[in-house]
């Protein structure tokens, strides 16, 4: 059985994260983290938040082999974000709620064979602007959006062929959408 693409549901999450590195008419509060572990020596963190009229944002990128921190722009998640979706094949994991970091850790220890995955965590708490009073709910109702998604990302058909036979596979999603208490894409709610 074929790793379910999420590819388009990547680019989407990437598409948001992009346009919450600024201020932005369309939520009322943010907040987000994006954390991407590369396959190479760098590894991206990011986060950004908005209440109200206060705003931050954060970039850094870490040497994992000299353990430098170095100030990036967190604009700069798009590019990274791009570089993400350069994998030929991006799914899901759908394990045991854990870190990215720990997962990236069960990856490599539990894999037999020589492949090595990427992963770009987001996370995105948002508040829509707009108010529907129409629809009955309680006083200034407001539209909340959540994604808290790990992607894995494979470098060729190869890797993912070679990942689906394994024992690993039962960490990523095996349908889509996935409709789990831990992992989710745009999980909307009044509130």
């Amino acid at each position: 059985m074929p790793l379910p693409n999420y590819r388009d549901t990547f680019l989407q999450s990437l598409q948001t994260l992009k346009g919450l590195t600024g201020d932005s008419g369309e939520y009322a509060r943010f907040r987000w983290q994006a954390i991407y572990l590369t396959r190479g020596q760098f590894s991206y963190f990011f986060r950004g938040a908005l209440d109200g009229t206060s705003a931050g944002f954060s970039g850094q990128q870490i040497d994992l082999v000299s353990g430098e921190v170095s100030v990036i722009p967190a604009q700069s998640v798009g590019l990274y974000g791009a570089t993400f979706g350069l994998n030929e094949a991006i799914t899901a994991y759908s394990g045991p709620q854990k870190s990215v970091i720990e997962v990236a850790h069960a990856f490599t220890e539990a894999s037999e064979m020589d492949y090595h995955p990427e992963f770009f965590y987001v996370r995105m708490n948002l508040m829509h602007t707009a108010n529907d009073s129409k629809m009955g709910f309680a006083r200034d109702p407001r539209l909340r959006e959540n994604t808290n998604l790990i992607f894995v990302g494979l470098e060729d058909q190869m890797t993912s062929e070679l990942l689906e036979e394994s024992d690993i596979a039962r960490w990523v999603a095996q349908e889509k959408p996935m409709a789990s208490a831990d992992w989710y894409a745009e999980r909307y709610y009044y509130g």
